[in-house]
């Protein structure tokens, strides 16, 4: 509401909360019993929205936190001074005819006196001291990437998974982004390194094989790096080569994106690290045998082990963009949540569903 709808509607009367003074700070600003609402638009969701949460700056409480969207809609009536107060400010003059309002946003107020402070000093930086923002300094899709699948092909059966794999998948579903969602699965996937040794370990007996097992433990502690983890376990699990070449076929979509993850911030000596060999497979548009063999990117009798060291490096690499955000690594973007959900995503899976395979 503006200043004068606000004035409107304190006239009318019977108020939940009595509007002791109404004033205008800055043309977009509007500051109730010296108080100045704020909507939130991101917020923790870690946060228990039941609590009113102080704001404190130096030791001092200026203002509060609260939640207003999970109540859905709110009588009149109900509504506590903080909640009546951004109502005001955020409502239309007309929905003060009606018995209740819904909220569109979460709050803070803050008290006038320290106003000014908080817009200069700690209004853009409240996504890191707070966990909430006000609004973004760039532009944010409009809503999540979505994937425009019509059909989902849950392939053979898989076997059951142990807690801590179920809640790794769980915790992929319930992210709102690409990145976190791949790096959710790529744990899932992390979890099989350890579990693979120890199914090496229970095939081999005591004391026949003490050697052995001496050397697998000696091995994958000191001698294999993650990626080498990695591309033991889609060796020994990945059979389906031909689903695994379609999968790295969703790449040809995005190859100045897959050029720069995979090539100029990747190693040469790694598969298709080379450029003019990179660019004579995504020419060719296809991952097939035939293909690779004709150029002379593999042979007969070493195209599977091609095809298994790249699924492997691939996804490596992607999943130290995603980690680590530090120069030297790509850094992905909103921009590039596409390569993501449409190429990405599904070779992960992909790998996934023949390491769970029953």
């Amino acid at each position: 509401m503006t200043l004068l709808e606000i004035q409107s509607v304190i006239d009318l009367g019977n108020l939940p909360v009595n509007i002791n003074s109404a004033v205008q700070i800055n043309p977009d600003t509007i500051c109730l019993n010296n108080l100045v609402p704020l909507n939130v638009n991101k917020i923790n969701k870690s946060y228990d929205t039941n609590n009113i949460i102080d704001l404190k700056f130096n030791g001092v409480t200026e203002g509060h936190l609260f939640f207003t969207i999970h109540k859905g809609k709110i009588d009149f009536d109900a509504m506590t001074e903080f909640e009546f107060l951004a109502f005001l400010i955020e409502a239309d003059f007309e929905d003060y005819s009606h018995p209740n309002y819904e909220f569109k946003y979460d709050y803070i107020v803050i008290k006038e006196t320290f106003w000014n402070t908080y817009i200069s000093d700690y209004e853009k930086t409240s996504p890191l001291w707070g966990g909430f923002s006000h609004k973004l300094n760039f532009t944010e899709p409009g809503s999540r990437y979505l994937n425009n699948i019509l059909e989902i092909d849950a392939g053979e059966k898989l076997k059951d998974l142990d807690n801590y794999s179920y809640e790794s998948t769980i915790r992929a579903i319930e992210q709102p982004y690409a990145f976190e969602r791949f790096l959710k699965l790529y744990h899932l996937l992390e979890l099989q390194f350890d579990f693979y040794i120890v199914e090496k370990i229970k095939n081999l007996s005591l004391p026949n094989d003490a050697n052995n097992i001496g050397k697998l433990l000696k091995n994958y502690s000191k001698n294999s790096n993650e990626l080498d983890k990695l591309t033991e376990i889609i060796k020994n699990y990945c059979l389906d080569i031909t689903s695994l070449e379609g999968k790295l076929g969703l790449s040809l979509q995005f190859k100045n994106l897959a050029e720069e993850i995979f090539v100029k911030y990747g190693n040469e000596n790694k598969p298709l690290g080379k450029i003019d060999k990179f660019n004579s497979v995504f020419n060719s548009t296809s991952f097939g045998k035939t293909n690779l063999i004709s150029l002379s990117i593999t042979r007969e009798s070493t195209h599977n082990e091609f095809i298994v060291k790249l699924v492997s490096y691939w996804i490596y690499r992607i999943r130290c963009s995603v980690a680590h955000n530090k120069i030297g690594e790509y850094l992905l973007s909103w921009d590039d949540e596409n390569f993501i959900v449409e190429f990405a995503e599904p070779l992960l899976k992909e790998v996934l569903k023949q390491c769970f395979k029953k």
